[in-house]
């Protein structure tokens, strides 16, 4: 019933897909025009535009160290109650960052693609890339109109994409790298615009898999473009690595007073800098009784542009949904002997050992404040998903001018 019910919904979503409630007719996140079929979508710009990857900011790399003292303490890198964190240092370069986490109207142009794309030649292809319904509905029993409308109803096309597993956001990622980069190749007048209807028409995944755009297959087929168009390409989508989310949901700034570090984003800032929504609303999107969930209006996911943003200008690093990020959930390595035992490893000391789990950070709509903080830290297998875990893309930075 649940399949079937699915199963219409994509229909649904293909007829409003184009008139959606979304910021413009352009996507944010691929660069793509909704209408991509229309030929006119396709007008070449005649040169690149700003390497800035569409949807994300830059988030500067430095070094700068956490302790107790700073970040307040958290019992998961603890082994015994009364025994501090030592210092650590967190050390990235400077990378992109989704200013928001992945939307639902961002999933769909994904799904919508892959429909157009695989529906006649590999199905199994749109399956795979469907939410989790089931893991939707887990521990919420009053949730019907949730269930019913939250993928694919125009209403929820700001909120942020859940119930979907590591491995499908890793799926996304390499979709969106190919997507962002096509469009960008195109409009530079590098490459044809893809027949979308002569593609639909093809009978075998072969000749498909020959017609559609990818990053690899350009550069491994026309080698001798290389110099002349990598300035313009960016490198991959990707998840975040667990270093790198934890550096941009801190947003500390190399310009900022000497130890001084933001465990939430709204720390340290003025409520003046707040309206009186963002005020009312405590700046976080969480569980801030530790009551029953479904309590009030806000006991599920808020539209990702809600609250205020951290100093990097991200929304959310705190609260709403949960985020996956790239590491296999394993001690941490780069701790010292105190640190380097979650207290994780102590109740399931043989589960962190797992080639398939995976850390996901960030607390969400139905956690209490503590796992708000950024070094909290827990874990899930990489193929399951859960109604309080999404994600958002990162993208490493590389110097102007630089060639594969």
């Amino acid at each position: 019933m649940l399949r079937n019910l699915f199963g219409i919904s994509i229909l649904f979503m293909v007829v409003t897909f184009s008139s959606c409630n979304s910021r413009s007719i352009t996507s944010s996140t691929t660069g793509w025009p909704y209408d991509y079929k229309e030929k006119n979508a396709f007008r070449s710009a005649g040169s690149f535009s700003s390497q800035t990857p569409p949807g994300m900011v830059e988030i500067p790399g430095w070094s700068f160290t956490v302790d107790d003292a700073d970040e307040y303490e958290t019992v998961n890198r603890r082994i015994r109650p009364n025994e501090l964190n030592t210092r650590r240092t967190l050390t990235v370069n400077s990378f992109y960052m989704d200013q928001f986490e992945v939307r639902n109207i961002d999933w769909r142009e994904y799904q919508n693609w892959l429909t157009s794309v695989y529906a006649q030649v590999a199905p199994e292809k749109i399956e795979a890339a469907r939410p989790d319904i089931n893991a939707w509905t887990k521990g919420l029993g009053d949730n019907e109109p949730f269930l019913m409308n939250y993928f694919t109803h125009p209403s929820f096309n700001e909120y942020p994409i859940v119930c979907v597993s590591w491995e499908q956001a890793t799926a996304y990622c390499a979709w969106r790298s190919d997507r962002a980069n096509e469009i960008r190749l195109i409009r530079a007048g590098a490459i044809q615009a893809p027949d979308f209807d002569a593609i639909a028409r093809m009978t075998s995944l072969e000749a498909v898999e020959e017609a559609v755009f990818t990053s690899k297959k350009f550069f491994t087929g026309q080698q001798d473009n290389l110099a002349k168009t990598y300035a313009g390409m960016f490198p991959d989508f990707r998840l975040p690595s667990e270093d790198e989310w934890e550096f941009a949901a801190y947003a500390r700034k190399s310009t900022d007073a000497e130890g001084k570090i933001r465990a939430y984003p709204w720390a340290a800032k003025y409520q003046g800098k707040l309206n009186q929504q963002q005020q009312q609303q405590q700046k976080a999107h969480y569980n801030k009784t530790g009551a029953d969930i479904h309590s009030n209006v806000f006991s599920r996911t808020v539209p990702v542009g809600s609250f205020a943003p951290n100093d990097f200008g991200l929304y959310n690093m705190a609260g709403n949904v949960n985020e996956w990020v790239f590491d296999q959930y394993i001690t941490r390595g780069n701790l010292n002997r105190i640190d380097s035992v979650d207290v994780l490893d102590t109740f399931l000391p043989e589960y962190h050992k797992s080639a398939d789990s995976r850390v996901y950070k960030g607390g969400s709509w139905k956690d209490p404040i503590y796992w708000l903080h950024p070094a909290s830290r827990r874990y899930l297998d990489r193929h399951q998903s859960a109604n309080d875990v999404g994600f958002r893309c990162a993208m490493s930075m590389i110097p102007t001018g630089a060639k594969r």
